[in-house]
């Protein structure tokens, strides 16, 4: 089977790489790229022309939520979204039911992402940094690793100890392994259900203030820095978080981070109907955060996006604001919020852009993705997007199961057409539009 992508803006960050060509896809591998030469017995051409093509998209925070509760999403349902949001290489979270804390739970998810009926998206396991995500013990990080996690966290429990994360961290260098850490100061945030400002203070709900994520940043990175272990930071949401994470990276800390497409569409301010599809953790900030938070993104300081897909069942968000957990649905619109918010306002070049959606989070976790060069792969990892595409993100013809998403009804500009991991594993409807001149 020979597919030939023709006439498309190539975008490989990988080789630092922004031309119009076609890539050349044979069985499941990319064989050429560029300026493709042998066109005999092409089975499939797609004209590309005016489209993006770019690396198989790949997500460092999702949550897949099986085992457990597989009524708000599953490994199928969450695999089939990411397919559709341009994605081919997803990392699911370890707090399940049980918690992914011992190497048998690494199987079952890495057997139930391949099977047939799953979305075709390779889904790397992050396993849970201690025992039941306790926070008091160990969990058995090296038997993890043996059997296929990319990196340990304790997400949504982050570890208050700091004796057991520097623990935590000395012990993964010896394993050579990433920590992805949910920084956040328990015994400041709780009870809290929204920023702490001027919005918590109006609508009488108790605020999450900044200082509780800043100051188990600045511990992380502090403990990053004299260990030498790699931490990168998930959902940084303030400006000062940002400059914490800009100084230990001048300090030569090996410290990453990710932002969430939320954070930098949206402000506090969102929260005034008590709509719980906003109510996210860390909380949505002020307008001054949101500035200070493109500039990082711009500047580099923030490395890549990641969606933090949390979907919960409709059940479970309608209910008083109070009252209704964390976290929002994000695989499908991911790519549409970034392109819109960021690519088409100039914060992100088109290469930029791709950079952390692909190929940043891929060299982060050392996942075999994020890049066209031949070989580099396990097989042909790519992503065809229309940087113009206008539509309006609908939660109700989505693939997840849950539909708390603050982004419904959202006209976007830019949206994942086609997506390849070996083979083709998803077509958007649009893709049959004749100006896409399938032939």
């Amino acid at each position: 089977m020979r597919t030939l992508l023709k006439n498309g803006r190539i975008l490989d960050p990988s080789q630092e790489l922004d031309v119009v060509g076609s890539v050349l896809i044979e069985d499941d591998q990319i064989v050429e790229f560029g300026d493709v030469r042998d066109l005999a017995d092409i089975d499939e051409v797609y004209d590309c022309t005016g489209l993006w093509i770019t690396p198989g998209l790949v997500d460092p925070h999702v949550h897949l939520r099986e085992p457990g509760a597989t009524h708000k999403e599953t490994i199928v349902s969450g695999t089939q979204a990411a397919a559709a949001g341009g994605y081919t290489t997803i990392c699911c979270m370890p707090n399940t039911t049980p918690p992914l804390d011992n190497p048998a739970l690494v199987d079952f998810i890495l057997d139930r992402a391949a099977s047939p009926e799953a979305g075709g998206v390779f889904v790397a396991p992050v396993g849970a940094l201690t025992r039941g995500m306790k926070g008091q013990e160990l969990a058995d990080l090296a038997a993890m690793k043996r059997a296929g996690i990319v990196a340990a966290s304790d997400e949504e429990f982050p570890i208050q100890n700091a004796l057991i994360m520097t623990q935590a961290m000395e012990f993964c260098v010896q394993l050579d392994l990433p920590i992805l850490a949910h920084c956040e100061d328990t015994s400041l945030s709780k009870g809290g259900s929204m920023n702490e400002g001027a919005m918590s203070a109006m609508l009488g709900l108790k605020g999450i203030p900044r200082s509780a994520e800043e100051i188990a940043i600045m511990r992380n990175c502090l403990l990053s820095l004299h260990t030498g272990c790699q931490l990168h930071i998930m959902r940084v949401s303030t400006w000062g978080a940002v400059e914490m994470v800009r100084q230990a990276k001048f300090l030569g800390a090996p410290v990453t981070c990710e932002i969430c497409p939320a954070h930098f569409a949206f402000t506090d301010e969102a929260v005034g109907d008590f709509d719980t599809n906003f109510k996210l953790l860390p909380p949505l900030r002020t307008q001054v955060d949101v500035d200070l938070l493109l500039q990082a993104l711009n500047d580099g300081t923030i490395d890549c996006i990641a969606s933090d897909h949390s979907p919960h069942a409709s059940h479970e968000v309608d209910v008083p604001f109070e009252e209704a957990p964390f976290g929002s649905s994000q695989l499908e619109s991911a790519v549409g919020v970034t392109l819109t918010f960021l690519t088409h306002k100039g914060i992100l070049s088109p290469l930029e852009t791709i950079r952390k959606l692909s190929t940043k989070p891929a060299q982060i976790l050392r996942l075999d993705a994020g890049t066209l060069r031949p070989g580099e792969t396990p097989v042909a990892q790519v992503c065809v997007i229309d940087p113009d595409c206008e539509w309006t993100f609908d939660r109700n013809r989505t693939f997840s199961k849950s539909k708390n998403t603050p982004f419904h009804g959202m006209p976007l500009r830019g949206k994942a057409l086609l997506t390849f991991n070996g083979g083709e594993i998803y077509r958007d409807a649009l893709f049959e539009d004749s100006r896409y001149s399938i032939q």
